[in-house]
């Protein structure tokens, strides 16, 4: 589990925002309750400018990041890099950054909090382009997270643009169905430097990319059978290499996280009484009950048919109410 940002009610640092063509102060607290109050829909977009120094901070939600214009150097816990318009990266909420000598830096930050906007996009799992942004490149403890940035050029720059402003507008129109217009429009967004990601990235071997795609290819076929020999040529590695960059960079093993995802898939259909514990056990990719049953037991504390006698039950219980 990823250690929690250290942040409190205090102004974590200022920036301006563009409102109207003009410049306002913006205060910048790090948490949910004073950055985005709305507790069902933690977000916020913001167009800046930096100059000068913003200090090293933590926040609870996560940012994805537009460079606009201007000058500055990204610092982080990992490195220290140098920031130019079209550069886009995404700062996960435990991760401490700030900016150094920023000459007219001029962002678009979109604040969220992953768990609301990204958690359960199946789609989304499936790029390794969603793994190399979200997931590797904000913890990586390697200047490869860096050197493989997405770095947009003009008319991809002008693109991004347009869905930014689009969302812009909705957040302060405050119209009916604004979460709505927001969240597709997000999600447009997420998936649009997710596909230009993998497209640029594809014939690359560095180790983010190596096993973001790796990542990628095991949430599409988690429900098959997956040899570690196939993930390895995926990877360009032998399977001993791959074990071990996987593990540290996971913290688990192929095969365990494979696993992970077959529970988590087969808690889906134990909700479903018209398929049997066997059907289940194989649409998830085991290779036999029992040893679905031995799996469930070891991730969840209890077998198959005590999880759904559970659940339905519940169920049951809130539909008489």
């Amino acid at each position: 589990m990823p250690t929690p940002p250290e942040v409190s009610d205090e102004i974590i640092g200022t920036a301006h925002q563009f409102i109207d063509g003009r410049l306002h102060e913006q205060k910048c607290y790090g948490t949910f309750e004073e950055d985005m109050p709305e507790k069902d829909f933690r977000f916020r977009i913001l167009f800046v400018q930096h100059n000068g120094d913003f200090k090293m901070h933590a926040h609870e939600y996560s940012e994805l990041v537009f460079v606009f214009g201007g000058r500055a150097t990204h610092v982080t816990e990992i490195e220290d890099y140098e920031l130019e318009a079209g550069d886009v990266f995404v700062i996960s909420g435990n991760r401490r950054h700030g900016f150094r000598n920023a000459q007219n830096l001029d962002l678009c930050n979109v604040m969220f909090d992953p768990s609301q906007f990204l958690t359960g996009q199946s789609e989304l799992e499936e790029m390794m382009g969603f793994h190399a942004l979200f997931d590797l490149q904000p913890r990586t403890k390697s200047r490869d997270g860096f050197q493989e940035r997405l770095h947009l050029n003009p008319e991809q720059m002008a693109e991004a643009s347009d869905i930014l402003s689009r969302i812009r507008m909705e957040y302060a129109q405050q119209k009916e169905g604004r979460q709505l217009v927001i969240a597709s429009s997000f999600n447009l967004l997420v998936t649009f430097i997710c596909r230009l990601y993998s497209s640029e990235k594809k014939d690359t071997q560095s180790p983010l990319t190596q096993m973001a795609k790796v990542v990628s290819y095991i949430q599409k076929h988690f429900r098959e059978s997956i040899r570690m020999e196939a993930l390895g040529r995926i990877a360009n590695l032998s399977v001993s290499q791959l074990q071990r960059k996987f593990k540290k960079t996971y913290d688990t093993s192929p095969v365990q996280y494979i696993n992970k995802l077959r529970i988590h898939e087969a808690c889906e259909l134990l909700k479903n009484n018209e398929l049997s514990i066997t059907d289940i056990a194989y649409q998830c990719g085991f290779a036999s009950s029992s040893f679905f049953s031995t799996q469930f037991r070891n991730h969840l504390g209890e077998n198959p048919t005590s999880y759904r006698s559970r659940f339905t039950t519940s169920n049951s219980d809130r539909n008489r109410v």
